[in-house]
């Protein structure tokens, strides 16, 4: 199973349902369907093909999860970028990547104008908020292009979805790419297909969409049909809050997250009693953190 079709089982079963939740922004599973359809039929126009790779910088957002399903669409592969990467790091995963396309959002259009010379490969610079001289505009693609359903290339389970890039610990970070089997086990496994009569799930997704947990965590929200409540980034503060406006059932953490949110002094001013889910890993949980969390 490829991962366009997580979109599509849910957009077919559950079309009404609230597919992603951003900063006063809804989207239903119909709208994220249709946006990903204009949007690939933008970048078909610019010539984006199979196995071709588009990169993106930027935080979390809506229009990263409709770039991401847009260039799997066609064939291509989605590379996503550390947006914590400097001027120099860019200039070295880009040419690593050899994307065609770059997606950039609006922080970071100074830093990708000043080094676009070196990026012998990319040939469509794209911003994603706003415009920028000598880019396209995101949303002036998604208004041109066509909300049609189309077969852009075949795609198979075993051809590469994704090429993300490892932390770089111990130098710069190693490109590993990833196949659509690589998310279809994990998700076909461990997540049940959307109940078109059951009430919805909200996931909270905080996780970077650079990083394989976060990917992963979209996928299997996409494929469950949940509601994905998708935050640009991890601010204590703005996690209770969305917890509680959007009545998450599950949430993800990691070490760090957990600590911040049960040591924050405003921890039990929220009503967090929605969730019933917690996704926590890479180091170990002390007792009295997790007693608290739970």
């Amino acid at each position: 199973m490829v991962i366009t079709e997580f979109l599509d089982l849910s957009a077919l079963l559950v079309p009404e349902r609230t597919a992603i939740a951003f900063e006063g922004k809804r989207y239903s599973y119909a709208e994220l369907k249709e946006r990903v359809n204009r949007l690939a039929d933008s970048l078909s126009r610019l010539s984006l093909k199979k196995g071709e790779r588009a990169a993106i910088i930027e935080v979390n957002c809506n229009e990263y999860v409709e770039a991401c399903f847009a260039t799997v669409k066609l064939g291509g592969i989605f590379v996503p970028l550390n947006f914590r990467i400097r001027e120099e790091e860019l200039t070295y995963l880009v040419n690593k990547a050899e994307p065609k396309i770059l997606f950039a959002g609006s922080r970071y259009a100074d830093m990708v104008n000043s080094v676009r010379s070196q990026l012998p490969s990319v040939k469509h610079f794209i911003i994603i908020g706003g415009k920028y001289k000598g880019m396209l505009s995101y949303d002036e693609l998604i208004a041109s292009g066509s909300a049609e359903e189309k077969t852009f290339a075949e795609v198979k389970d075993e051809d590469i979805a994704m090429l993300m890039f490892t932390a770089g610990t111990t130098g710069f970070p190693k490109g590993v790419p990833q196949d659509h089997n690589s998310y279809s086990s994990y998700v076909l496994t461990n997540v049940d297909p959307p109940d078109p009569e059951a009430a919805a799930e909200t996931n909270l997704l905080v996780m970077p969409l650079y990083h394989v947990a976060g990917m992963q965590a979209l996928m299997a929200g996409i494929y469950g049909g949940r509601t994905i409540a998708l935050m640009r980034q991890f601010e204590e503060k703005e996690w209770f809050e969305t917890v509680q406006r959007e009545k998450a059932t599950r949430v993800m953490v990691v070490p760090t997250m957990l600590k911040r949110i049960v040591d924050s002094p405003d921890f039990d001013k929220y009503d967090l009693s929605c969730v019933r889910v917690i996704t926590y890993g890479a180091a170990a949980c002390p007792y009295e953190v997790l007693k608290k969390a739970i």
